[in-house]
């Protein structure tokens, strides 16, 4: 209560300030305030929020005039509301020294001292107040409030009561009145004092008789006190004061109930029901029913059961007794007398039959089914008892499988095909196959199917279950057998249905073979699945994938020529024909011109464009190889049409170009190949080459320097030439030789001419003429020709003119062969020398081998001959002249590119040669060459 007050207390304070000073100023005809100019505009300061500055100007008239009640009061003011209680109180007081009757002062000293909580000052003040006007209702309250908080609620409850004699009318006094007295109730109730709560109970009523709560009040406290008689009296008041009330009407029937006054219920149940209490209609039913019971006293059942009570082993007073109460739908009272005659008489069938009938009759399902399960068990010959198990367990098995307690369904079932009939097993056997199916126990769910079988071989859809239960246990090679079984059996009409089972079972496992690598078994069952479903689609696509992955191209390609015949319109099986055709150097072309057909119709199919780009590659490759540059160039173009981004294809055309020598276009095309870490010194040594190759000028100068093997005398040879290479891959060359010796000097001026007729045949012509040292006149045509994509085969004449006057015929035969980066050639070069009328067959046979690094410009060079005549390039050095006797040569060197632009080579070769032909006496000589050249494109 303390606690409440408390909460209560700030509210009440403030409520006092508003509501205190208006009764003040009505009672007087006007304060201190209206009567002093200089307090009021003070006062109308505060009013505005101006606390600090109303509270200056009142301090500064207390300086002038320190007894000035009023700023005293204004000051005390301003603290209140600072809540600075302490100085508020002060200055208030001062304020009533210097004037007794400052009402103001005295309303804020009440609630500076409610405040503080020193509520006796408080109510102090507030007598001094009610002194001024003592029917001040506002004060009354507050004093009341005041002792209240101090737990003084005697004193409360006087004033309180006081007040309201003094205003009997007033609608808040009469709410404090009534709340005081519930505020009494509870806390007597509380203490369980009922006495004590039954008479503030009725002091209640008397006061206030329209309140409800206190007739309840009273009415339950008599009942708990076992005073029914006074409990009816109340609540017989209770209803006069308000008729037909629900409550009050339950609480009567509920005490004549006690007594067993039925009679009187009924009466007063009629009563109510004619007021308009249809609602009581059932209540009325059922004590009506009571009374009957109570009167049945003296009926012959009553006296049995009197019997049986003292008695419950007497056979006749049970019998009557347990008919009785089954007749009148009595089970459970008829359940207990048999309990009760079987603990004395003992037990029997009779008496178990008896309880399973009672049971029965209440519908009690869950006893029904205890009792049955267990007198079947005692009574196993007893066929009825046999068939009510066998129903209610199939009941029982059908509720626990909806309720996902399929361990249960599943004793259920069998406990049924234990017992049951021919009709009940069937449904026990099917039910016992879906628990099995359900809980994934397939191995006995299939020897429940091998169960029902037995009775109906060849039966279709147990078959096909049998089969899904094998293919859940990943038996698959068990589950489509089976399933074929039923295909062979089927109509026409059903295996059309059936096969699109077939194809869902199969599928799954010949994609999980594929994936897991398992090719060889996928295989097979691809071929099972094809054999049964031959025009399948998907099983025909799966055929070819692994065959691909089995590497078996034969295979792939006949199953690719299946598909495409039988779905010619399907672009896929279109592209895995095409794909098995790849496999094929002879097939290829076919299959691009398959491939380019169908992106002519599709141009937008995005697979398909992408294999024929993935064909081209190939195919283009292959040609490549085979040195079909322009036919290679031809395909590209085409496939890029399709897709103009594809890299690769980009740089094969570049690989085209500089198969066909226009390196131009072979540097541009070639750089949009994309090389790794590893391949870019290579690739970019190949562009420099290409973009050198790309410049239509060339310069070299070249250095030969040469000295015998006996002599420390050098000869050498300087060469300075200039090269214009045309787009059309024709060549000229302009070059000029000097030689400087004892005998004088020699230059020689050649001209050489580079054509490409065809793609596969060039030819190269020179003439050349000199006035010393060299051949005084030099003629020679060569033509080159490609006789397969890595071999070339050469043939060439020349005639030369020498300063010895001679004539010297040569007819050159050579074939060159390509191994990845290796050149190898061989030379046979004829001579027929005329000297002075006289004839003399020459020949040597030379061998060159070059390795590419990169580039054909960056080499390593091997070369050698042998024959009667020296090699056809020191023939035209003219360095020694010994034919028709033993020469033999051996060489090597090594070429640079040093920038895309320049480059450079170095060559040493030794000769051996015999300088007459005896070969008794012969004197051989070695000759020491070094060659250097250097050369400038732009």
């Amino acid at each position: 209560m303390l606690k409440k007050f408390k909460y209560a207390k700030i509210l009440v304070v403030f409520l006092g300030v508003l509501s205190y000073y208006q009764p003040v100023y009505a009672q007087r005809a006007s304060t201190t305030i209206e009567r002093n100019e200089d307090a009021k505009e003070i006062n109308d300061l505060y009013k505005q929020g101006k606390w600090e500055a109303g509270k200056n100007r009142a301090e500064e008239h207390l300086k002038k005039n320190p007894r000035d009640s009023d700023m005293r009061m204004l000051v005390g003011k301003y603290y209140t509301h600072r809540q600075q209680y302490d100085k508020a109180r002060y200055e208030l007081v001062k304020s009533l020294e210097y004037a007794p009757a400052n009402v103001e002062s005295k309303h804020m000293l009440v609630t500076v001292e409610t405040e503080t909580q020193r509520f006796s000052s408080a109510i102090c003040y507030i007598n001094e107040l009610l002194e001024v006007n003592p029917y001040w209702k506002g004060l009354w309250r507050k004093k009341i409030e005041l002792y209240r908080t101090m737990g003084n609620h005697v004193e409360a409850d006087r004033l309180l009561k006081r007040i309201s004699q003094i205003y009997p009318e007033d609608s808040e006094l009469k709410g404090d009145q009534a709340y005081a007295q519930e505020q009494r109730a509870v806390t007597v109730a509380k203490a369980g004092r009922i006495d004590e709560t039954i008479e503030v109970s009725k002091k209640r009523i008397d006061e206030q008789p329209r309140q409800q709560d206190s007739y309840f009040a009273v009415i339950d406290n008599y009942i708990k006190a076992g005073d029914y008689n006074n409990a009816l009296v109340y609540t017989e008041r209770a209803l006069n004061e308000f008729p037909g009330n629900g409550g009050f009407v339950q609480k009567k029937i509920a005490i004549l109930e006690h007594q067993q006054r039925y009679p009187e219920i009924l009466s007063f149940l009629e009563f109510q029901m004619k007021r308009g209490g249809g609602s009581l209609r059932s209540q009325y039913n059922y004590f009506l029913l009571e009374a009957a019971r109570a009167a049945k006293n003296s009926d012959p059942a009553s006296l049995y059961g009197k019997i049986f009570e003292s008695s419950p082993s007497n056979k006749e007073a049970f019998e009557y007794v347990f008919n009785d109460h089954i007749a009148k739908e009595q089970y459970e009272e008829a359940i207990v007398a048999l309990h009760k005659h079987r603990y004395s008489a003992g037990t029997s069938k009779d008496l178990d039959m008896r309880e399973l009938m009672a049971y029965k009759r209440m519908g009690n399902e869950g006893r029904i089914a205890a009792l049955t399960r267990e007198y079947f068990v005692k009574y196993p010959t007893d066929f009825d008892l046999r068939d009510s198990y066998v129903t209610m367990t199939l009941r029982q098995a059908k509720t626990n499988m909806q309720d996902g307690k399929i361990g249960l369904a599943v004793n259920d079932w069998k406990d049924i095909i234990r017992y049951g009939d021919e009709e009940s097993v069937a449904i026990a056997q099917s039910g016992l196959y879906n628990a099995y199916v359900v809980e994934k126990r397939y191995q006995e769910a299939i020897m429940v199917l091998d169960d029902l079988l037995l009775d109906r071989p060849g039966d279709t859809e147990l078959l096909l279950k049998k089969s899904d239960l094998y293919n859940k246990e990943g038996r698959y090679e068990y589950a489509i057998s089976i399933y074929e079984q039923v295909l062979g059996g089927a109509s026409l009409q059903d295996r059309n249905r059936l096969m699109h089972g077939y194809n869902d079972m199969v599928q799954p496992w010949v994609k999980s073979l594929k994936e897991r690598y398992q090719l060889t078994e996928a295989r097979q069952l691809c071929d099972r699945w094809l054999t049964i479903d031959e025009k399948n689609q998907e099983a025909l696509l799966y055929m070819i994938n692994i065959c691909y992955q089995l590497k078996d191209k034969d295979a792939m390609l006949r199953y690719a020529q299946i598909a495409e015949d039988r779905y010619g319109d399907d672009v896929a099986f279109k592209i895995k024909l095409a794909e098995a055709m790849n496999h094929s150097s002879e097939k290829r072309p076919d299959s691009w011109a398959l491939l380019h057909r169908q992106v002519q119709l599709n141009p937008y199919h995005e697979p398909l464009i992408n294999t024929f780009s993935h064909t081209t590659e190939e195919y283009a490759g292959q040609l490549l190889k085979q040195k079909e540059h322009y036919q290679a160039l031809t395909i590209i173009d085409t496939a890029l049409y399709y897709q103009q981004d594809n890299k690769v294809l980009k740089y094969m055309k570049g690989l085209a170009y500089e198969g066909l020598k226009q390196y131009d276009s072979a540097y541009r095309y070639q750089q949009f190949y994309e090389p790794s870490l590893l391949e870019f010194a290579e690739f970019k040594s190949h562009l420099d080459y290409l973009g050198q190759k790309s410049y239509q000028n060339n310069v070299s100068v070249s250095h030969i320097r040469a000295r015998y093997g006996d002599d420390y005398a050098i000869t050498s040879i300087s060469t300075v030439e200039y090269s214009r290479f045309l787009s059309d891959g024709n060549s000229y060359t302009a070059r000029l030789n000097y030689a400087g010796r004892e005998e004088g000097k020699g230059v020689q001026g050649q001209v050489e001419w580079f054509s490409p007729w065809t793609e596969k045949l060039s030819t190269r012509i020179d003439l050349a003429l000199a006035n010393k040292f060299f051949a005084k006149l030099a003629i020679n045509g060569t033509a080159l020709y490609v006789l397969r994509p890595t071999w070339e085969a050469e043939g060439g004449l020349g005639y030369r003119r020498l300063f010895t006057r001679q004539n010297l015929f040569n007819l050159n035969l050579g074939m060159a062969k390509e191994i990845e980066d290796f050149r190898l050639s061989a030379k046979w070069s004829n001579f027929f020398l005329d000297s002075e009328g006289e004839g003399i067959y020459l020949y040597s046979l030379g061998g060159r081998a070059q390795y590419f690094m990169h580039n054909p410009k960056n080499y390593l060079l091997a070369v050698g001959s042998i024959g009667n005549s020296p090699d056809i390039d020191l023939l035209n050095t003219q360095f020694y002249n010994s034919f028709n006797v033993f020469n033999v040569m051996v060489g090597a060197g090594l070429g640079r590119s040093i920038t895309k632009n320049i480059g450079a080579s170095v060559m040493g070769t030794w000769y051996n040669f015999q300088t007459d032909n005896s070969v008794i006496t012969g004197n051989y000589r070695n000759l020491y060459n070094l060659y250097f050249q250097f050369h400038v494109a732009f």
